[in-house]
């Protein structure tokens, strides 16, 4: 069976960006995720890598012709936003964040997992010319993004908390990074 070795394949794809981000984000924060806010962000990113391909699929080439323009525009304008933040933070003082003390809550949160899942939507596409179920390939591609980013969060909580500013400096850089790749690689062609 080629389904099931081609969903994990493509949950693994997807799920980079995710992860990238959620170890930044603990790198970059005073804050220890304990179990709750790893399962959070894990669940948020998850939910949303797996319900955009599902749009895909739904909308086919309706949804990409609606957002198919300005995706990696909405993708790089989120990333560098949230990651333009980290940076000011991390040359700020303490009192003066600009980042809010739990980036695994609220609009934070909410605009990485959708930053991270627009490949995703149209990654759903592909759903009914290589034969895959989406429901199947959606829910891989969910659990898949679920335990990887739970897996680097937890390992960014043991070995990557060293850094204090400059760790921020760098993860704020890793999402601007990743969104000029989506843009960059939309604009290539």
């Amino acid at each position: 069976m080629i389904e099931p070795a081609v969903s994990v394949f493509l949950g693994f794809s997807l799920a980079m960006d995710a992860l990238a981000v959620s170890v930044a984000m603990v790198v970059c924060s005073s804050l220890h995720f304990s179990a709750g806010p790893v399962i959070r962000v894990s669940g948020v990113f998850g939910l949303f890598q797996a319900l955009m391909p599902l749009a895909g699929w739904a909308f086919a080439g309706r949804a990409l012709s609606i957002v198919g323009g300005v995706d990696h525009w909405i993708a790089f304008g989120l990333l560098s936003f949230v990651g333009g933040r980290m940076i000011l933070e991390a040359t700020r003082k303490r009192e003066e964040c600009l980042f809010p003390k739990d980036p695994s809550r609220g609009l934070p949160l909410l605009l990485l997992a959708i930053g991270t899942s627009l490949d995703a939507l149209a990654a759903g596409v592909s759903f009914m010319p290589l034969g895959l179920d989406p429901a199947f390939t959606s829910l891989v591609i969910g659990l898949v993004t679920f335990c990887t980013v739970a897996a680097g969060m937890n390992l960014a909580n043991r070995i990557g908390r060293r850094g204090g500013e400059k760790a921020a400096m760098v993860g704020g850089v890793i999402l601007i990074g990743i969104g000029l790749k989506v843009l960059l690689s939309h604009l290539a062609g």
